[in-house]
């Protein structure tokens, strides 16, 4: 809870002012912001759905890790909760405007982030592209996931997480902390906003080895920006 406070502090001292959004019953996930039209939808211990100007779905969420056992199947039925509240929101107010951003626990080519069942978040989607796919005669809405796009070593860092482990599969860099949208919002991102920040007023945010430096955070933080 001090880091919170330290953190609502150095908020209140930008320029723009930054409320501290209502994500009451899910203690994992705070979130501040600038719009005050904002209503809290479903609270849970690892997902945090925020409705703003009563047509944009924000999800905040921090899932289940895999550092105590994997959780591949957990996070592909936590995904499949998390679209379907976001599917009974989007009905009640006609919208399609939807944003997932945390900590996803695992890389944009995994089970949760790509089945149909989970977020369904594919690496190239167009804004006239069919909005859907069926599988076995069930239709699944496509999402965006534009990370895919900072993937790999053409530009540093290769990702948000950095682990070595003695297993025969391990790629040491992970994006585990993503952004996910609707394909109504990929006209609204504004591209060359999407990063993996690296650098703060303070400093550095990696050590000597350019890894994320553990005592600040293990993660690398993004950032996104949308014109809405």
């Amino acid at each position: 809870m001090a880091e919170i406070n330290e953190l609502n502090d150095n908020l209140k001292q930008c320029k723009k002012r930054l409320f501290n959004w209502n994500t009451k019953g899910c203690e994992r996930i705070h979130i501040w912001g600038n719009y005050i039209d904002v209503t809290p939808g479903e609270q849970n211990k690892y997902f945090s759905v925020q409705i703003v100007n009563k047509q944009y779905i924000m999800c905040g969420v921090h899932m289940y890790s895999n550092l105590n056992g994997e959780h591949y199947d957990e996070r592909v039925a936590l995904a499949e909760e998390i679209m379907y509240s976001i599917k009974h929101i989007k009905q009640r107010l006609q919208t399609e405007h939807v944003i997932v951003i945390g900590d996803i626990n695992e890389s944009p080519y995994e089970k949760a982030c790509l089945s149909a069942k989970g977020f369904h978040a594919l690496p190239a989607l167009q804004i006239l592209d069919k909005g859907s796919r069926t599988v076995y005669g069930k239709e699944y809405e496509k999402m965006y996931n534009p990370m895919w796009n900072l993937f790999g070593d053409f530009k540093y860092p290769p990702g948000t997480y950095y682990r070595v482990e003695s297993k025969l599969y391990n790629p040491c860099w992970f994006m585990l902390d993503q952004v996910i949208i609707s394909q109504s919002m990929i006209p609204l991102m504004v591209k060359e906003q999407l990063k993996i920040i690296t650098k703060c007023g303070k400093g550095v945010l990696y050590t000597d080895n350019r890894y994320p430096n553990s005592n600040i955070s293990d993660h690398f933080p993004i950032m996104c920006e949308f014109n809405i």
